[in-house]
Order: structure tokens, then sequence, then C-alpha cells
């Protein structure tokens, strides 16, 4: 029987060999849950039941207002909007709201909107890091170096742990040609910075809806190429199951295949007994008759998965950015045919390694100066001798058999693991090395295993060799 702790490092191995297989930086999905526990923002029923005690003319508890609405905190707020655009009229000479909330050009739930961000702000501002019970976690989640952020979180937070990242809110999400470009927040609920991006009421979930595909469709190419984790999230939030009910189909060919870039980390309050073992994955029902079934972890504390997710950087993600921006611009530009260019330097950088060098990052694989025994390997010292023999990332021998992504691969390593009870990437052999060290995987594969893989996929009769 599995105890806890075998439990988390089982699965944090997994986190950090699905990071190296991917071959990209991770997107992260943030709720209301990351916000509560680090600036004590409430959830949705709570932030109403403030909303309901910040209006001294609102009498009744939220109990009443969820009995009316059958528990559609939606229909609540819109009840709230009303509640509050008549105590901002007959108060107006308070200065209880800002004068330019009251032009007509403004719609009635600005008020509510407006307390909203009040709120939320001062929950921010009390922010602080290194008075924090949770300051060690706090470091590590700041670390990160995450593809992207995602975020139905109205609150400032993220701005604070990632000020080199550029936010993007609500609809601009969509009509940004680069929201999904590296080094973004992307706020698609709105934020306290914008608020009439905010959802919060029935008339804007309606029309939040009416923009989810295009949404869906910005947000694909996350779901194909990167590992993505859902932090700080029930596993029946509606916003969550509509976004993965759009992209089911694509990224899984049955619901009774796990998603393998897919994690979903759920923080449990009460301390987790070593003598329990949580699943490893979770079937999420998204409803007409479709489902999901991706990897879980139950945690007590993020800060071994802050770690797992983390991944140097050898140059600032807002540089990356700037880069891509500049390179798409001059891509795009209609006088690129009139630029002044050096046509043999551009031709020379047909791969990503000379593209690397032209630019100045210096990528060398940490290696060191260690010596390697492998087992049906004989002892190598050089690195170059293990990049030779293994050339390939796990994207790249996708791409050799004819898979777009990383996890087409990963799913005939997987079946070769059930057929025959050999997990080729456990071990170094002829097929794979693992590069890395103790805490970080980097595998790497060789023809060989480009070879096995292809007989796998074509159902052909194949041996395995791991002398």
């Amino acid at each position: 029987m599995t105890d806890y702790n075998s439990y988390l490092n089982d699965s944090i191995n997994k986190i950090t060999s699905s990071l190296d297989d991917s071959g990209t930086r991770p997107i992260l999905f943030i709720g209301s849950g990351i916000s509560r526990r680090y600036i004590n923002a409430p959830d949705w029923e709570n932030l109403l039941k403030k909303l309901i005690e910040l209006n001294p003319n609102m009498n009744m508890p939220i109990g009443y207002y969820t009995q009316q609405t059958n528990n559609d905190y939606p229909e609540i707020a819109n009840v709230l909007i009303e509640e509050y655009q008549k105590y901002a009229w007959e108060n107006k000479n308070e200065n209880i709201f800002p004068e330019s909330l009251y032009e007509g050009k403004q719609n009635k739930d600005i008020f509510l909107k407006y307390k909203i961000s009040e709120y939320l702000n001062t929950l921010d501002e009390n922010f602080e890091i290194n008075a924090h019970n949770y300051q060690d976690e706090l470091n590590s989640l700041k670390q990160l170096n995450p593809h992207a952020i995602i975020t139905t979180n109205y609150d400032r937070l993220l701005d604070k742990l990632f000020p080199n990242f550029k936010v993007i809110v609500g609809q601009q999400v969509i009509r940004k040609k680069d929201s999904t470009s590296i080094g973004h927040i992307l706020k698609i609920h709105g934020s306290t910075d914008e608020l009439d991006e905010i959802i919060i009421s029935k008339k804007d979930y309606d029309f939040f809806s009416t923009k989810q595909k295009y949404l869906t469709a910005k947000l694909l190419t996350y779901f194909m190429e990167h590992p993505i984790f859902f932090i700080g999230y029930s596993i029946n939030d509606q916003n969550i199951k509509n976004i993965l009910s759009d992209i089911s189909e694509i990224v899984s060919e049955n619901s009774n295949q796990i998603v393998d870039n897919i994690w979903f980390i759920e923080w449990q309050e009460d301390s987790i007994s070593n003598n329990f073992a949580p699943p490893i994955d979770k079937t999420i029902d998204l409803g007409d008759g479709k489902s999901i079934r991706i990897n879980y972890i139950l945690l007590n504390s993020f800060e071994k998965v802050y770690e797992a997710l983390y991944q140097p950087s050898l140059v600032e993600l807002s540089e990356l950015r700037d880069l891509q921006e500049n390179v798409y611009n001059i891509v795009k530009s209609k006088t690129v045919s009139n630029l002044e260019v050096d046509m043999v330097s551009i031709q020379q950088m047909n791969t990503i390694e000379k593209i690397e060098e032209f630019i100045g990052i210096n990528n060398q694989i940490p290696v060191g100066k260690h010596r390697g025994t492998f087992i049906g390997l004989a002892t190598i010292t050089d690195p170059e001798q293990f990049l030779s023999r293994f050339p390939l990332n796990l994207s790249e021998v996708a791409e050799k058999l004819g898979y777009g992504y990383w996890y087409g691969a990963n799913m005939l390593i997987k079946k070769i693991e059930e057929d025959r009870g050999v997990d080729l990437k456990a071990t170094n052999n002829i097929y794979h090395v693992d590069m890395g060290g103790p805490k970080q995987s980097h595998h790497r594969y060789s023809g060989a295993m480009v070879e096995l893989l292809q007989l796998v996929k074509e159902e052909k009769e194949y041996t395995l060799n791991l002398e």
C-alpha cells in the first residue's frame, strides 16, 4: 500500500518529467482558492455576502437571496446591481462613489463593480510577502517562469507576484493578437483595474458565454502544446468545466484515456495522513454525456508543486515576450521587402540552436564534469557524446512519428509499459537517458526509440533490447 509521502513524491516526479517531455513552459490556471489563501479574499458566495453587508440599505442576509434564486449567484448579483444603483443615487451627495460613475454613459452595474474593486483593493494593499504566514510558499511561486497565467480572479495578487508579466483583461484576451504569447496574465473575468470587464451578473455571464468559443479557440494551442495546471479551483467549478468541455474531444480520443498534460491540483485545509494515498487521476463529468480524465494531486501545501514547476530561465520572460513581438512585427510588416538585412545570416538561422547562438543565449545542458554510468551504455563522460547518442526530446520524437504534440509519443511509451511491464523512461537504456539531476529530469531519446515507437504505432511485433 502506497503512503502519502510516496504518492506525493511520485506525483512531483511525474510533473517534472512532463515539463521536460513537453519541451515547453507550463500554463497556470489560477482560481479564487489562491487569492483566498494569500490575501484572504472571499469565494463567490462570501463576496456576495460581503457586498450585502457593505450596503446599509440591504437588511436581509445572504441566505434570503440564495433561497430566492435557488443558489444562483449571478442572479443574486443582478439583485445587488439594483440595490447598489439605488443606494448610490440616494446618497449621491455623500461622496460614497466617484462622481464619474453617475454619468449617463455608465451602466447601472458600475456601482456594484466599483464596490467589488474597492473591497478587493484593500486586501491587495495589505499583502506583504515578508510578513506572510506562507512566505516560503509565496517565494517559490513568484520564482516561476510559466508561459502564461490565466485567471478568473479580479484582484491584483498575480500582478504583484509577477510584475514582469503583461496583464490582458476581459475581451482584450480575444481581440489582441499577442494574448497567447509568452509572459502574459490573462484575466478572463475582468479586473479591479477595469470595472466594465468584471464578470459577476447573469447578463455578464450570458455575454461571456457568447464569446466562450472564441476564447477556447485562443486557448486551444495551450492545451495542445503545454502542460496545464489548475490551481485554486474546485474540481466542480463550472467555469473550468466549460473550458474542458470545449477542448475535451480534441485533446482526448476517449474519456478513459488520461490527458497527460492536464493537472488538477487540489488543496485540503486539514493535514493529510501519511497512511492515506489519494487518487493520481480523476474523471470530471462535463455534462451532456462527456467527461475527461486528468492528472490529480491532493495536497495541504503548494510548496513542493511550485518547486517542481520551477524552470530556470537564462533570459527574463519579459525580454522573450518583447523579442517574440518584435520578430512577429518584422515578419508581418508590409515593408519587410525593403529592409536591409544580411540574407546569409538569416538563412543560417534555420535551427533553434543557431537562433539561440545568434541572440546570445548559451543554452548548455548542465551535465557538468560528472561521470555517468548507464546500463547498456558503458561509461560516457563527454556531454557531447550524450547528445549525439540521444539527440531528441520527446516533442521531436513525436514529430518524427507524425504527431503534432509530445504526448502522442508518450502514449506509445505507456502502451509498451502496459504490454511488457517495462517503463522505458524509468531507466537509462539504448532508447532513453535521463541527463538531469535528482530534482530535475532531462529526458533525451535515441533514433532507436523512434524506430521502436513506429512499430508500436503500426501495431507490429517488436523486441525490447534492455541489455
